[in-house]
């Protein structure tokens, strides 16, 4: 039986859990807006793979677009993903 005092040890790893899962669910929520809006360009995203690690994490976007016929990528940091949309708007559009 745990001791009293484990149950806010166990609260604490509970809520980081769950503060993890939802972190995971908005970067995941931010890339599906990401393949959305390319989508509409006529860009498929074939994948998103994280790279890098800490506080400045990068993800390879491999994409393939009607201007190329190999599959493209481009390193983006999360925080970027809106400047990276209205970049390719521009290009694209």
């Amino acid at each position: 039986m745990p001791h009293e005092d484990s149950g806010g040890v166990v609260n604490k790893v509970a809520v980081f859990l769950i503060k993890s899962k939802n972190m995971m669910n908005n970067i995941q929520d931010e890339f599906q807006v990401l393949k959305d809006e390319l989508r509409k360009l006529n860009i498929e995203v074939q994948k998103v793979v994280k790279v890098g690690n800490g506080s400045m994490d990068f993800h390879e976007v491999f994409y393939k677009s009607p201007k190329y016929e190999e599959v493209k990528t481009i390193y983006v940091q999360r925080h970027n993903l809106d400047d990276l949309i209205v970049k390719f708007r521009q290009a694209y559009s």
